[in-house]
């Protein structure tokens, strides 16, 4: 089952480095589904010091092909292995881990070359996660008159209150 796009958002813009990177090598793992291993250098960096800038890198990447169908639902979001090896740059978020950097997020953008602006950008509003109702999320009509008559009751009461209120503080 993948995650609510809002997971997705929060995850990448809580990690520490958004950076594209130039891939030296990768490194598919025994059998797929599994964790290829990407090489490489800093090429550009969105988020993070810019003097990490041709930092060599090295971080996994979840792979899995189209075959792979018997695989449990999760938030992974899988990678082509064929693809991932033909990969020149690659667009990822980074976070330090064990003096290296692991993938941080689930976006990992494949690109054909270096580009000036990110591919993928996140914003806070993306990242909230929606106001849940009592409901939780299923339109339930019965519940919504219910709700639309009793604010319309209080207005009308409230209206009625200020209205005695002001003819009281006039007279």
């Amino acid at each position: 089952m993948a995650l609510p796009p809002y997971r997705y958002a929060r995850v990448a813009l809580d990690a520490e480095l958004h950076v594209q990177v130039t891939v030296d090598h990768v490194e598919l793992p025994p059998s797929i589904p599994g964790e290829a291993v990407v090489s490489g250098r800093i090429a550009r960096v969105f988020r993070g010091s810019p003097s990490l800038c041709s930092t060599p890198v090295s971080f996994k990447v979840p792979v899995c092909d189209e075959r792979d169908h018997g695989l449990p639902p999760s938030g992974i979001i899988w990678t082509h292995p064929a693809l991932l090896s033909k990969a020149p740059v690659m667009e990822v978020f980074l976070d330090a881990h064990e003096g290296g950097f692991r993938n941080a997020s689930y976006y990992n953008g494949l690109l054909p070359a270096l580009t000036d602006t990110p591919m993928r950008v996140y914003t806070e509003e993306m990242a909230r996660a929606p106001v849940q109702h009592r409901s939780a999320g299923r339109y339930v009509p019965r519940q919504e008159r219910r709700e639309f008559f009793l604010y319309g009751a209080l207005s009308i009461v409230a209206l009625g209150v200020f209205c005695w209120a002001l003819v009281r503080w006039s007279s």
